[in-house]
């Protein structure tokens, strides 16, 4: 009778055949991990089946990783949902108050939750068979809605460019990966992302590119075998990593280390490119037409680099408690929280805007060099090969990638309303 007075239980055990069955029957809610034991399996099939959740899941428990659940709550919704948790990093502190718990939830927790709700407590049998039969009542886009939310609570935890590529759109700090995220060109709703993306694969295409050159060079014996062995190294690891992003996507664990690799790696690709521009236009290096798509890529992952490095220096600057963040980053006892973390790192919009207001005062001064300096409106010589002609291309590809990453958001309809 305690229930109905607002007291609550929560049992938490690593052996369900143990418990009796009164008090699992006594269970509105329920938590099932990983089992493997044949009798915790059955255990959990019957409890399934009398409360009348859905059975089917009981073939996945087995596979179930760390921290990973199926909640069952067969009077809100016969589907169970999936539940990701992770390992407690800080203390929790003091209770949250009613006011502090109203400040967390968000509006689209809020719009989720109401459509899982089973009523008022006055007339439970209602909103019980409210919620059973409202299946039949939802539309694709309520549908795909209701999916997007569970599919962005479990991949929320790995953050960065692999939550971009399931559409996840929050203010977490951005993250530079110059290898794969090409995902995001499917499934993404930030513009940064897109562009991040759309960089991305424009260097797998240089790279492609190339290595094709070099090839070429080294059966003409105008090189040495080992810059072969270089192209093709890089662009091998870059084309795994890619691979490797669409056989691991269910897997939150190595996708978290691959991104740890893929950020490690991305320096020796910057450093490639750049190398490749530099021998083309200072040494003999024919790159069979790849030159100008070569030097557009080194400006987008440069640009993207430099996001990093601005990220990496205001992580030095930022002080608390008489330390600088990148002393605690440094230090093995430190702790950062999720606040800090987002200090750290601005988002995407912050990034987008600020990445703006540059490309627009670059192009009032350049656009004003080229009316004082020039005889006319444009000078005579506007090749790529000439002083002018090089930075109008590189302008010109940056508003490009931001203009490509925006209308193609746009023509799909999942360009974010904040922008």
């Amino acid at each position: 009778q305690a229930r109905k007075y607002g007291v609550a239980c929560v049992l938490a055990t690593q052996n369900v055949s143990d418990v009796d069955y009164k008090i699992l029957a006594q269970a509105n809610t329920t938590f099932i991990g990983r089992f493997t034991q044949p009798q915790d399996v059955e255990k959990v099939r019957h409890l399934l089946k009398e409360s009348g959740g859905d059975q089917d899941l009981v073939a996945q428990l087995p596979t179930l990783g760390p921290g990973q659940f199926q909640m069952v709550a067969p009077d809100v919704d016969p589907a169970p949902v999936p539940i990701q948790c992770r390992w407690l990093y800080t203390d929790h502190g003091a209770p949250l108050n009613e006011d502090q718990v109203e400040e967390l939830i968000g509006d689209e927790i809020r719009a989720w939750a109401k459509t899982r709700s089973a009523g008022k407590s006055k007339n439970r049998g209602a909103g019980a068979a409210k919620a059973a039969s409202r299946g039949s009542s939802w539309n694709k886009s309520d549908v795909r809605d209701e999916v997007g939310l569970v599919e962005a609570a479990r991949i929320k935890s790995i953050g960065g460019m692999t939550a971009a590529a399931h559409g996840v759109v929050d203010d977490s700090a951005f993250e530079v990966r110059l290898m794969g995220g090409l995902a995001v060109l499917k499934d993404g709703r930030d513009p940064l992302y897109t562009m991040q993306a759309t960089a991305n694969t424009a260097s797998v295409i240089a790279l492609a590119w190339t290595l094709v050159a070099l090839m070429l060079a080294w059966r003409d014996r105008d090189l040495d075998w080992w810059w072969i062995l270089a192209g093709a190294s890089i662009s091998a690891v870059t084309g795994l990593v890619i691979a490797l992003e669409g056989l691991l996507s269910h897997d939150t664990e190595l996708l978290r280390k691959l991104t740890k690799f893929a950020r490690t790696f991305q320096l020796f690709l910057v450093a490639w490119l750049w190398a490749l521009v530099l021998w083309s236009e200072f040494g003999d290096l024919n790159l069979r037409g790849a030159q100008p798509v070569l030097e557009i890529v080194v400006v987008w992952v440069s640009v993207f680099a430099i996001i990093e490095f601005v990220n990496r220096f205001r992580l030095g600057k930022i002080r608390w408690n008489g330390g600088s963040a990148l002393d605690k980053i440094v230090g093995f006892s430190a702790v950062l929280t999720g606040a800090q973390i987002t200090e750290m790192k601005s988002n995407s919009s912050q990034i987008m805007a600020g990445l703006r207001l540059g490309l627009h005062c670059f192009t009032f001064v350049w656009l004003c060099s080229l009316l004082m300096l020039s005889e006319g409106v444009l000078p005579d010589s506007t090749s790529i090969a000439s002083n002018w002609g090089r930075p109008t291309l590189w302008l010109a590809s940056l508003y490009g990638l931001i203009v490509i990453s925006e209308l193609w958001l746009r023509m799909r309809g999942r360009m974010p309303t904040e922008y």
